[in-house]
C-alpha cells in the first residue's frame, strides 16, 4: 500500500526511538506484509518463524523485528529492532495516516432536541437524531443517521458512526467508538412462559453503561438490563456481530472476537479473551485473565485463570489430549480386538493343556 509521502529510514527509526541496522539510505513509500512485499515498503515480523521470509524479502525494504532475533540484513535491507514489532508497526500507522481534521459544525439537517446539551468542538452530520435531555461531551463526532434516544449521555472524544442506535438512558464514557449498526440498550430476551404456552414480556427498565476507552464493532448488540445496568468496563474491545445479553458485566480490558454470544446475567472477569463463536450461558462467571479458544461453550463458571477450550470448555491442555486420544480410537479398537483374540487363544491353550 502506497503512502502519500516518502519517509527516510532515519526518520522512522527516530520516531520509534530506535536505530537503523543495514542500509540506512532506503526511502520508504509504502507498507506491506512480510510474505508479499515490494520495493520501498516497511513490514514487520513477530518471531523466528518468519526467518525464511526475511531472507527472501525484497531489497530496498525496511523490516521491524524483535531485538533478540538472531538474523542480519542482506544487502539492500534495513532492520529496525524494537521490543514489540506489532506495536511499533501500529505506531507507524499513526505516523503515516494521521487523523484528518474535521470542520466542527452541527448540521441543520440533524434533529437535536431543545433540551439536549452539546459540548464544544462537536461535529454532527445530517440525519442524526438526538433526543430529549441527551448530553454530548467535547470533541465528539456523530455520523449520519445515528439515533440517540432520550437521556443518552456521551463523554468527550467519542465517535458514533452511521446508523448506531442508543436506547434511552445509555451512559457512555470518554474515548468510546461505536461502529456502524451497533445497537446499545435494546431490550433483553426476557419473558415469562404462561400456563397456556404463550409468553409475557418482562419490562426492561435498566440501562447500559459503556465506560472509558470502549470500542464496539459493527452490528453488535448490547441489551439493557431488567433493572440496574449492563456494564462494559473500561478498555473493553468487542468485535463485529457480538451479542451481549441483559445484566451482563464485563471486566476491564477484555476482548471478544466476532460472533461471541454472552447470555444474561453472566459476569466476566478482567482481561478475558474470547475467540470467535465462543458462547457462554447465563448466571455464571469467569475469573480474571481467562482465554477461551474459538467455538468453545462455557457451561459452568471458570474459577481460575488459564486457557480453556472445548464444548463444554475445559482447561486447554486437557481438551487437546482428549481430542488426540479420540483420534486414536480406531487403532485402539483394533488393538483391543487383537488382544481379546490372543487372550482367547491363550485360554484355549491352557484348557487344552489341562485336559491332556
Amino acid at each position: 500500500m502506497k503512502l502519500n509521502k516518502s519517509y527516510s529510514i532515519a526518520e522512522i527509526a527516530s520516531h520509534l526511538d530506535s536505530k537503523v541496522e543495514g542500509d540506512d539510505g532506503i526511502m520508504i513509500d509504502g507498507i506491506g506484509i512480510i510474505d508479499d512485499s515490494t520495493s520501498g515498503e516497511i513490514v514487520f515480523v513477530s518471531g523466528k518463524q518468519y526467518l525464511s521470509h526475511i531472507q527472501s524479502c525484497n531489497k530496498n525494504n525496511c523490516i521491524l523485528l524483535p531485538e533478540t532475533l538472531d538474523v542480519k540484513p542482506i544487502e539492500g535491507q534495513a532492520f529496525i529492532r524494537v521490543k514489540n514489532p506489532h506495536e511499533a508497526f501500529a505506531t507507524l500507522l499513526n505516523l503515516f495516516f494521521p487523523d484528518q481534521p474535521h470542520s466542527r459544525e452541527i448540521s441543520k439537517e440533524s434533529h437535536i432536541d431543545s433540551t439536549a446539551t452539546i459540548g464544544n468542538n462537536v461535529l454532527i452530520y445530517p440525519g442524526t437524531f438526538i433526543g430529549p435531555h441527551c448530553i454530548i461531551g467535547d470533541n465528539c463526532i456523530i455520523h449520519p443517521y445515528a439515533v440517540l434516544s432520550e437521556h443518552v449521555s456521551i463523554g468527550n472524544n467519542c465517535t458514533v458512526y452511521a446508523h448506531v442506535v442508543c436506547y434511552p438512558n445509555t451512559n457512555i464514557g470518554n474515548n468510546v467508538i461505536l461502529h456502524s449498526g451497533c445497537i446499545i440498550g435494546s431490550d433483553g430476551f426476557g419473558y415469562i412462559e404462561m400456563s397456556d404456552g404463550s409468553y409475557d414480556k418482562i419490562k426492561h427498565v435498566g440501562n447500559v453503561i459503556l465506560e472509558d476507552n470502549v470500542e464496539i464493532g459493527a452490528n453488535t448488540t448490547i441489551d439493557r438490563s431488567v433493572v440496574h445496568s449492563t456494564i462494559i468496563s473500561k478498555g473493553v474491545k468487542i468485535d463485529n456481530l457480538v451479542h451481549i445479553g441483559h445484566n451482563v458485566s464485563i471486566g476491564e480490558n477484555s476482548a471478544f472476537a466476532a460472533q461471541v454470544g454472552i447470555a444474561g446475567s453472566a459476569k466476566i472477569g478482567a482481561r478475558n479473551r474470547f475467540a470467535g463463536q465462543v458462547a457462554m450461558i447465563g448466571h455464571i462467571s469467569t475469573a480474571d485473565d481467562v482465554i477461551v479458544y474459538g467455538q468453545s461453550g462455557i457451561a459452568q463458571s471458570i474459577e481460575e485463570s488459564g486457557v480453556y477450550f472445548g464444548s463444554p470448555a475445559i482447561e486447554h491442555g486437557k481438551e487437546l489430549r482428549r481430542i488426540y486420544a479420540s483420534q486414536q480410537l480406531p487403532e485402539l479398537l483394533k488393538l483391543i480386538s487383537a488382544l481379546e483374540l490372543r487372550i482367547k487363544e491363550l485360554e484355549q491353550a491352557r484348557d487344552d493343556e489341562k485336559t491332556s
